[in-house]
């Protein structure tokens, strides 16, 4: 793929998170209208995960016809160049009214996520960046003073065992870090991103959480990697600050 067909896809990527953050956002403030179900124990889905990631594909056939999409609520073929949809990421803080939830798209090049971008609606943010470009910031979540964050994110979920997030937890306690679980993987990751979370950990996540919050770490000079596990494709991200003793 040329660097100008990229470019043209970093505009489009921008533009559909935009729409789609709008979106997201006028239902959070009018939660009337949709349903809360499950999709297994404490993994919620709403009619707005739906509905987000219906109009994220449409706005995506509009500019890229041909493009592949693959996205949480509908799935998809994810292999070569493809788009990746996370519609709504942090559910459970947006059926719950609690501002950190975040629209999550990117675009995966040979495997590889190399476009990125996080709308954090509630927060009035959008950062999008490609992986070797700079980092773009829309709203008042603007960078700040890397190195100065006393917090360290880290993720929960079902896959990875409550002992090992135990004991790592313990470790980054130990470094001189406050620990933190937001409830968005890519939320987590957009903050570290913007000097905001020193660094953020989560095993046994899939990757439509962490790929775009992976591409903001890399275009904002910040370490991340994603490593695919062993158990239904779940991936681990580790990204922002080594642990070393503060």
């Amino acid at each position: 793929m040329t660097p100008d067909a990229l470019t043209a896809r970093l505009a489009t990527l921008h533009d559909v998170v935009s729409k789609v953050a709008a979106f997201t956002l006028e239902r959070f403030r009018g939660r009337d209208g949709w349903t809360v179900e499950t999709k297994g124990p404490a993994d919620y889905v709403s009619a707005v995960d739906r509905d987000a990631e219906i109009l994220a594909r449409r706005l995506l056939a509009v500019d890229v016809p041909d493009d592949l999409v693959v996205g949480e609520e509908q799935g998809g073929n994810a292999t070569g160049n493809y788009w990746l949809i996370d519609p709504v990421d942090g559910t459970a803080n947006f059926i719950s009214g609690i501002p950190i939830w975040s629209v999550s798209i990117a675009y995966v090049l040979a495997g590889k996520p190399v476009l990125g971008a996080v709308a954090l609606p509630a927060l009035e943010t959008i950062i999008w960046a490609a992986s070797d470009g700079a980092l773009n910031v829309d709203g008042p979540l603007q960078t700040i003073e890397a190195n100065v964050s006393a917090a360290f994110g880290t993720g929960r979920n079902r896959v990875w065992p409550t002992v090992h997030r135990v004991e790592l937890e313990a470790e980054i306690e130990a470094a001189g870090y406050h620990v933190v679980s937001l409830g968005s993987c890519a939320a987590s990751l957009a903050l570290v991103a913007t000097g905001r979370l020193a660094g953020y950990v989560e095993h046994g996540t899939n990757l439509w959480d962490c790929a775009a919050g992976h591409v903001l770490c890399l275009a904002a000079k910040k370490s991340s990697v994603i490593v695919l596990g062993q158990i239904d494709q779940k991936v681990s991200i580790v990204a922002g600050a080594e642990l070393q003793p503060r």
